[in-house]
């Protein structure tokens, strides 16, 4: 969920008014006036999450613009501003009193973090960035996708294994602010070893990962993350979201981005399209235990 602070920022980046922000909230236009007008404002949690719906990323992708009608120049800029706003260390995401004013934290910084049981960060460009406890449907959507991609890569006697988090990947690997994030599943094989040009070996990076989007890290996922992958030589990436029964698939090797519904038959890339996943048997197998999903 957006924070007051974000939502002010993505307002002035998007020019947006407080007639368009009401419409879409529901929050009256004075209340609305008066939050975004006023340096100390302290809105309840209610009214948060009701701003929220006028921010909505997600709402049918708008950084694709009504299903790709923008250039793939204009998306990748638009991924661009949006890691300014919520990433280079300007801001925390999620937080508590625990992880309020932490930042700059290097790899070092972060093997010695002592953090409460049961409590999981990741740490992007130096900043800490709280994890929430995943939903039902998240771990349904991430069991039913590990098993099968296991299977299908057994079948295969492919010398891969996917892995689901909590499971630390480390993208930055200089003495300064770090990255280590924590991707819902990524798939380790043998063969994801890199050279650099000097044919020196690279640390190991996963080449396929995917990201369930929640809402309390949808906008990380889908801009500060996208970055951080894209830079850092991962080939592949899918964001699925179940709200809007959609899949955005990353190639950036390729450097093309491809919007799929639930009714899709999706190849992976890095397989040459070898393994696929049927979005419609994965919606069948969500309706058949849906009573069993306690969101």
């Amino acid at each position: 969920m957006l924070t007051l602070d974000e939502m002010k920022k993505i307002r002035k980046k998007k020019n947006m008014s407080y007639e368009e922000i009401s419409r879409k909230s529901g929050v009256s236009i004075s209340s609305v006036q008066k939050l975004f007008g006023s340096k100390d404002s302290n809105p309840r949690n209610a009214t948060i999450a009701k701003l929220n719906k006028a921010f909505e990323i997600s709402e049918v992708y708008d950084i694709y613009d009504d299903h790709f009608s923008r250039t793939k120049t204009h998306m990748v800029t638009d991924i661009n501003n949006r890691y300014n706003i919520y990433g280079e260390g300007k801001i925390l995401s999620g937080g508590s009193d625990l992880l309020g004013n932490m930042s700059g934290y290097t790899y070092e910084d972060y093997l010695a973090m002592e953090l409460p049981e049961g409590k999981r960060v990741e740490v992007i460009d130096g900043v800490i960035y709280d994890i929430a406890s995943p939903t039902q449907t998240h771990q349904a959507i991430l069991g039913y996708l590990h098993n099968y991609i296991y299977n299908e890569l057994r079948k295969r006697k492919r010398k891969c294994i996917p892995f689901i988090a909590p499971f630390d990947v480390r993208l930055d690997f200089s003495d300064g602010p770090t990255t280590v994030v924590q991707p819902d599943l990524l798939i380790k094989c043998s063969e994801d070893d890199r050279v650099d040009e000097k044919g020196k070996e690279l640390p190991w990076v996963p080449r396929f990962i995917i990201e369930i989007l929640s809402p309390s890290s949808r906008s990380k996922d889908m801009f500060v993350k996208t970055k951080k992958y894209k830079e850092s030589g991962i080939v592949e990436y899918w964001m699925i979201d179940d709200k809007a029964k959609q899949v955005v698939k990353y190639n950036f090797e390729k450097d093309s981005i491809e919007l799929f519904g639930y009714d899709s038959v999706i190849g992976i890339d890095i397989f040459e399209g070898d393994i696929k996943i049927n979005m419609r048997e994965l919606q069948d197998y969500l309706e058949e235990y849906a009573e069993l999903i306690e969101d």
